[in-house]
């Protein structure tokens, strides 16, 4: 029976999970030629997910407004992500001094801020599928300059305390909803270069030079500047689009039908004025633009919780997990290793231990950046378009 199994795998048509991208794909047949392609060095790329006919689509959006869109959020995740928590690491025990406190009480802090980024997470998923990812992006960037605008208050630990927990609502959204938004207006072979990320490294030198207030001050120059940016040129992103279309997702594509449908609509175009209008500059304003599934917030809760009983995605979770932790847990004893004797390292000192991950993720985000579209054109020319 095994045997039969492996037969039938071996038979299939279209691998589930895989995509038709090259017009090699002798399994497409004639469907693939009649779907919508790339253009330029692409024109033999079918487009994964097909765009429908509705301006608004994100789809077809020009890229550069795509770019715009994810150089703003990218943005976004440097400071909200990249740079909130590790917003102290350099300066732990220069605060606890300035503080009058213990470096344990100071760290907590940060600890806290990871604690609050972490129970926000299924919130972020929630909203964003329900409501569109826009208000959950903008709410985000918002508690993150209430935050910071707490923090450069007063000098105190308890204004210390209250802003980084108030910050750290801020940064779930932009740790996972950005790749969602890579997905939601790019097509596959052209993600490759938008997952990528950095790193920041001047806190420990802002800390030496203009002290412990300026951390937030230039915190906050930089979030305003991100939200105003954000609200006015990132519209939503989120889009219904037909199943369809969505031939990245969907389990078994009905190529011929497809195909057929986009033929009936390239005809209809020629005689018909009915298309969907594309929406204004000020319609684009909208922070809210509707509910984008029935299901219950409820359910969009416990799905994370759920996904954990998927033995691959419980190891996925594991192990970027432990990863991460690591990653935190090095950076945040950094002070309290190298400010004290024999080393005595200041701010800035500590704060340029950072250049070694900055400098590697940096090269290894080019190079990936550079190297994963190229691969997948090459694979699915190789694996007969798929």
């Amino acid at each position: 029976m095994g045997l039969g199994v492996l037969e039938d795998r071996s038979s299939l048509q279209h691998v589930p999970g895989t995509v038709f991208l090259n017009d090699s794909a002798g399994d497409a047949g004639g469907a693939a030629h009649e779907l919508e392609h790339g253009s330029g060095k692409d024109a033999n790329i079918v487009l994964s997910p097909q765009p429908s006919e509705d301006p608004s689509d994100p789809l077809n959006w020009p890229m550069w407004q795509k770019e715009v869109i994810i150089g703003i959020l990218s943005l976004g995740a440097m400071l909200n992500a990249g740079t909130n928590g590790p917003l102290l690491n350099a300066s732990y025990l220069s605060i606890a001094e300035d503080l009058q406190t213990d470096l344990t009480t100071v760290v907590l802090a940060s600890g806290h801020n990871l604690l609050a980024a972490g129970c926000i997470g299924p919130f972020v998923a929630a909203f964003s599928r329900k409501l569109g990812k826009r208000p959950v992006f903008l709410v985000s960037t918002l508690f993150a300059i209430i935050g910071t605008a707490v923090g450069e208050a007063e000098v105190s630990y308890t204004y210390l305390l209250a802003a980084r927990i108030i910050q750290g609502f801020s940064t779930s959204a932009f740790e996972s909803l950005i790749v969602a938004t890579v997905g939601d207006i790019y097509f596959v072979h052209h993600r490759g270069l938008r997952t990528s990320s950095l790193a920041s490294i001047i806190c420990g030198l802002v800390f030496a030079d203009l002290g412990y207030l300026w951390l937030f001050h230039l915190f906050q120059i930089l979030l305003v500047i991100q939200f105003e940016a954000m609200f006015l040129f990132c519209p939503e992103t989120t889009y219904n689009r037909d199943s369809r279309y969505k031939t990245d997702e969907t389990k078994h594509e009905k190529l011929d039908e497809l195909a057929k449908v986009e033929m009936r609509h390239h005809e209809e175009a020629l005689t018909s004025s009915d298309l969907p209008k594309k929406k204004t500059f000020v319609q684009s304003l909208a922070v809210w633009t509707g509910v984008y599934l029935p299901d219950s917030i409820f359910k969009f809760l416990l799905g994370p919780f759920i996904t954990l009983l998927n033995p691959a995605a419980l190891y996925a979770i594991i192990v970027s997990g432990l990863l991460n932790s690591w990653y935190v847990g090095s950076a945040i004893i950094l002070a309290g290793i190298f400010a004290g004797p024999p080393w005595m390292y200041g701010p800035a000192s500590i704060g340029y231990f950072g250049a070694g991950p900055f400098i590697g993720g940096m090269i290894g985000s080019i190079f990936v950046g550079w190297l994963s579209d190229t691969v997948i054109k090459w694979i699915s020319k190789r694996n007969g378009g798929t």
